[in-house]
């Protein structure tokens, strides 16, 4: 029988606890600090698409946009009828 010993387990990897802006040493916010456009984890500081320079942050303000086309042309009013 093998026994199973410390020198033939294999580790885990340890998710990183640290921002993933290069040189920021915070933690990431739990709440909001993936960021849903690149995955990315960041601090309150970097959670912004803007402040970490998101790759993806072009497809970000298309969507941003759209939302807010969508939304004004919902709250487009008719003009008045005068008879």
């Amino acid at each position: 029988m093998e026994s199973t010993t410390a020198a033939n387990t294999p580790l885990l990897s340890k998710p990183s606890n640290k921002c993933a802006v290069k040189d920021c040493k915070d933690r990431p916010s739990l709440a909001v600090g993936t960021c849903r456009h690149c995955q990315g984890k960041f601090c309150s500081k970097h959670r912004y698409v803007e402040a970490h320079a998101c790759p993806n942050m072009q497809s970000c303000k298309d969507e941003a946009a759209a939302k807010l086309t969508n939304r004004l042309m919902g709250e487009k009013t008719a003009p008045a009828k005068v008879n």
